[in-house]
């Protein structure tokens, strides 16, 4: 499946905004769409932030080593563009667990009254984008993870998540890599 140019121009846009920092975040607070290669869209109004990490290597080589750490996630690909090295999982859901540790090692959704974190009580849904970019030496790694939960005992609508940054580093160490944020 390949990423829709639309889509590619807002990612480039959201994922390389704030080059200087290594982190984009939308701090108007106005909404962002990304067009999807199948039509739908994919709709940000909260802070995104982009993680960025030197890894080892080209591009192309680290290519297969991104998409396997996708897989070993049990982050489904839900668009995938190898000409720009971008990997995109929407949508991915959890409940509770994150492989081996609780979904809120890798996103923040607050805490229930009683205290608990909601990102381990509720249902999760967790969007990942991810591109690999030539560096002078080696890639830059960059990946922005989004999420929203909901309680699956209540009709509440659901609420956005940020992210605590370990899902970035995760899948920088992966590669190789650490990130900077």
């Amino acid at each position: 499946m390949r990423l829709n140019t639309a889509y590619l121009g807002v990612a480039a846009a959201m994922l390389f905004a704030g080059c200087a920092t290594s982190s984009a975040v939308n701090q108007s607070r106005d909404p962002i769409m990304l067009m999807m290669s199948d039509g739908s869209q994919l709709r940000y109004e909260r802070d995104i932030r982009v993680i960025s990490a030197a890894v080892p290597g080209t591009p192309v080589g680290l290519w297969p080593a991104l998409n396997a750490e996708y897989m070993t996630l049990n982050l489904p690909v839900t668009q995938r563009d190898s000409s720009e090295y971008a990997l995109a999982a929407q949508n991915a859901q959890f409940n509770g667990r994150f492989g081996d540790g609780p979904v809120s090692r890798v996103v923040d959704c607050g805490l229930t009254p009683l205290a608990a974190p909601r990102a381990n009580a509720y249902k999760v849904w967790i969007t990942v984008v991810s591109q690999l970019q030539p560096a002078a030496s080696g890639s830059v790694l960059r990946t922005s993870v989004t999420a929203k939960a909901q309680d699956p005992n209540s009709s509440s609508s659901a609420i956005q998540c940020g992210s605590t940054g370990a899902l970035e580093a995760d899948i920088a160490r992966a590669l190789g890599g650490s990130t900077s944020n």
